[in-house]
C-alpha cells in the first residue's frame, strides 16, 4: 500500500489558518457566553457545521452554527445574539431532544450534519 503524500506548504498553511480560525471563534463564542446575564441559562452546546466543519471551505464560504438549548426559545434567543455578534452568517437553533433526534434522523443531511458537527463550547449534561 502506498504512503499517503506528504501535504504540500500551502495545505499546510491552510490547516495552520483553519486552527487558528477555529481557535478565535472558540474564544469570542466562550465570552459571548460568559458574559451573559447570569439568569440566562445560555446554550448548552454550540457547534459548527459545514464546509468549514468538513474542512472543504474557501474564501466564499460562511460560518454555519449550531445552537442547542434546554428550549427552542433560548435557542433562539441565542440565535440572535450570535448573529448580531457578527460570529456566523448562519445559525440554527435546536432544542436538545431534537438535537439528539437527529441522529436518527432517515435524512442523510441531518445524519451528516450531526456526523461531522464540530463541538466548539460544550455546558450540557
Amino acid at each position: 500500500m502506498a504512503a499517503a503524500p506528504s501535504p504540500t506548504p500551502f495545505e499546510i498553511l491552510r490547516q495552520q489558518r483553519h486552527a487558528a480560525w477555529l481557535a478565535d471563534l472558540t474564544t469570542r463564542l466562550e465570552q459571548l457566553v460568559a458574559s451573559s446575564d447570569s439568569a440566562d441559562q445560555g446554550p448548552l452546546e454550540i457547534l459548527l457545521f459545514g464546509s468549514r466543519a468538513r474542512g472543504d471551505w474557501d474564501g466564499l464560504s460562511d460560518t454555519d452554527l449550531l445552537v442547542v438549548a434546554a428550549a427552542k426559545q433560548q435557542a433562539s434567543l441565542w440565535v440572535d445574539r450570535l448573529l448580531d455578534a457578527g460570529l456566523a452568517q448562519d445559525v440554527l437553533a435546536f432544542d436538545q431532544p431534537s438535537w439528539q433526534a437527529l441522529a436518527a434522523s432517515p435524512s442523510p443531511y441531518w445524519r451528516s450534519v450531526k456526523s461531522q458537527a464540530i463541538p466548539l463550547l460544550h455546558r450540557g449534561p
